[in-house]
């Protein structure tokens, strides 16, 4: 792999390449706290289409936003996702330039992407534009977010995960056909079951003769993470995750020929994992109108790129295939990674599935005509607008400052600071008596759940060590501190919120201080809480029945269920005994015997499973269970805040 680079450190990359992105579009704004960029001019579309990952795939997905793609996108860092605060910001700077209180987001199938966006969509639910700009409340419309999911990688179907299929180039061929499809004035209920039938009629695969590099970090040590000269790997991901299998580099119309039979033959073991109504079809069918994708990772030439088209395309016509369209381009990249991917959609199957769905019918032509639409967006060839006779001097720095303006166009039921709230407004501990508690019960309950936490923090780090990257413990109670200095500094009033507002609350503390997966899943579960608190009345039984909802909501963002070694194996058992009408006691044990039964199981979920285990030389692939595995740090984690907050919240009232 090549390790020269212009800049030498990440530092500062990602936010001075969107200034660049931005400045070669006048419509385009930039708000850079949150590295979000949006097109100023409204177009014709009802709904807002949102998309994002990591940075290091540029163009994507500033160079997809403008009128007919993209309304907003946001970026991470290098390979990162981005929070779930930013993507939260990024829907209020699209929802408040396109003047609609709609929005779909288009996800690719990670596990921090889908988390991230999750709980941002999640917390939108409980916005409301104020179309006057006035800060007033009242009849201003909920804003409406759906999600589709972008998971065309067809590499590792063969192999148990329940993440499913990765996200791969094909992102951006969805964004287009569902931007255009949005400039028609389709709605969000239809423009989501498009989204979903054009995810379930696309096939990619990638091959990478070499990792990228990202700049600023050293070569990687292990032998096994290089690719020696002469190999390459088949199915390598868009973060150099490890693909299906590494190959000899031998002719380009062999590779080729091996990635369009991957591709050819994939619609069972899809309809397997994805669930699709075509199980026992094949992916193409005799006269079916296809699209071929093609997608240069970044490093490779445009030379080499224009004859890998012409062997695909050759290949494709001699098996009586031939694409409605060829589209080459590097939409999707992994830094300089040498590497291609090739993807196939299907139009035919598109439209037969969408009218199956009982939706308004989309024919193949008209499926055609939203590929060919033209589009502001720089990376994607065609119309181009905004452009003036002459060059002007722009103010950029004034043009990113509107983007404050737009966000004071939202209010949110659950983020107001107490001097919003009148006397009359706010609630006060003569409230809590009607749910049965005490405030003062429920402020030792957390501080016994923090306390309870930090006591097992190295336990969680020796599980993590084990079975993971040992950050865990540090995790966990990085979260717990906050919490109890929230509580010392009185910025976490009990006595004044109410029960939906204090999971607010709880949720932006452990969402800013925990960070990766295991923040956006506490941030996630405790939004989705509070929402459940907030649409039901008050009463002891919706406590009890608020968690259960809560984690049905969570159930929506991840595939992780009891037995696929997460969190989820204490939490579920928790919500479903309290749900039942049984003790907290009784259910906090729940908790701790679903966290003991992850003991020896394998993890299921996460980038861990793209690669085999090798913590157990003895340990068969694919078996279910590893004796020597410690518990789910994560589960145990949760079954000790559980335990730390029922002991605490009940001994105060014996």
């Amino acid at each position: 792999m090549s390790t020269k680079h212009v800049f030498e450190s990440s530092d500062g990359l990602v936010l001075k390449a969107l200034r660049g992105a931005v400045a070669l579009n006048p419509d385009l704004r930039l708000h850079a706290p949150t590295k979000s960029v949006y097109a100023k001019t409204r177009g014709n579309a009802r709904v807002a289409l949102i998309s994002g990952g990591g940075a290091g795939h540029e163009p994507a997905h500033a160079g997809y936003t403008g009128r007919g793609m993209l309304a907003a996108s946001v970026s991470g860092d290098i390979f990162a996702s981005p929070s779930a605060s930013q993507i939260l910001t990024c829907i209020q700077l699209a929802l408040a330039t396109q003047k609609t209180n709609e929005v779909l987001l288009i996800v690719n199938n990670y596990t921090g992407d889908r988390l991230n966006f999750g709980l941002a969509a999640e917390r939108a639910l409980s916005l409301s534009l104020h179309t006057d700009g006035s800060s007033e409340k009242g009849g201003n419309p909920q804003v409406e977010v759906e999600t589709v999911v972008v998971a065309d990688d067809v590499s590792l179907l063969n192999q148990p995960s329940l993440v499913g299929p990765r996200g791969l180039a094909g992102n951006i061929l969805v964004c287009k056909i569902l931007g255009a499809a949005a400039e028609s004035s389709l709605d969000l209920s239809s423009l989501k079951k498009l989204g979903d039938a054009v995810v379930a009629n696309l096939a990619s695969i990638g091959v990478g003769l070499a990792h990228c590099h990202v700049p600023g970090r050293s070569m990687p040590s292990e032998k096994e993470n290089i690719i020696e000269d002469g190999m390459c790997e088949l199915g390598l991901g868009l973060h150099n995750e490890p693909g299906v299998r590494r190959l000899k580099v031998g002719s380009a119309e062999e590779l080729v020929g091996e990635m369009l039979e991957q591709i050819l033959s994939s619609s069972e073991r899809r309809a397997k994992v994805l669930g699709n109504a075509n199980s026992g079809e094949k992916f193409v069918q005799n006269g079916d109108e296809v699209i071929l994708y093609v997608n240069n990772l970044g490093g490779m030439s445009t030379l080499e790129m224009s004859a890998i088209v012409d062997e695909a395309v050759s290949q494709l016509e001699s098996k009586n295939i031939y694409p409605s369209r060829v589209l080459l381009s590097s939409y999707m990249t992994s830094l300089n990674a040498p590497g291609f991917s090739l993807s196939l959609l299907n139009l035919t199957s598109i439209s037969r599935m969408v009218c199956t769905e009982a939706t308004e019918a989309v024919s193949t032509s008209e499926l055609l005509s939203f590929i060919d639409a033209p589009t502001d967006a720089t990376a994607w060839t065609g119309i181009r607008s905004h452009w003036p006779i002459q060059g002007t001097n722009r103010d950029r720095s004034s043009e990113e400052r509107d983007s404050l303006r737009l966000l004071e166009t939202f209010s949110t039921k659950l983020s107001k600071e107490p001097s919003d709230l009148s006397e009359k407004s706010r609630p006060s501990k003569a409230q809590w008596p009607s749910l049965e508690i005490d405030p003062e019960r429920v402020k030792s309950g957390i501080r016994g759940a923090c306390a309870s936490v930090l006591a097992v923090e190295n336990d969680l780090t020796r599980f993590d060590t084990i079975v993971g990257d040992g950050d865990c413990g540090a995790t966990f109670s990085g979260g717990a501190r906050a919490i109890l200095e929230a509580l010392d500094e009185d910025e976490l009033d009990v006595d004044r919120l109410s029960p939906a507002e204090l999971m607010a609350a709880l949720s932006e503390l452990l969402l800013n201080s925990m960070g990766g997966t295991s923040g956006a899943l506490f941030g996630l579960y405790f939004t989705a809480l509070s929402n459940a608190l907030s649409s039901s009345t008050s009463t002891s039984n919706s406590i009890r029945e608020a968690p259960f909802a809560a984690l049905r909501s969570l159930s929506t963002h991840t595939p992780a269920r009891p037995g696929d070694r997460t969190i989820i194996d204490s939490l579920s058992p928790f919500c479903s005994a309290l749900s039942n009408g049984e003790s907290l006691e009784t259910s906090a044990k729940k908790a701790r015997e679903g966290a003991e039964s992850t003991r020896g199981m394998r993890a299921k979920l996460g980038r861990a499973t793209y690669v085999g285990n090798h913590h157990h030389p003895d340990a068969r692939q694919g078996d279910e269970e590893d004796p020597s595995l410690p518990p789910d740090p994560g589960a145990w984690g949760v079954a000790a805040l559980l335990d730390g907050l029922v002991h605490d919240l009940t001994q105060t009232v014996r």
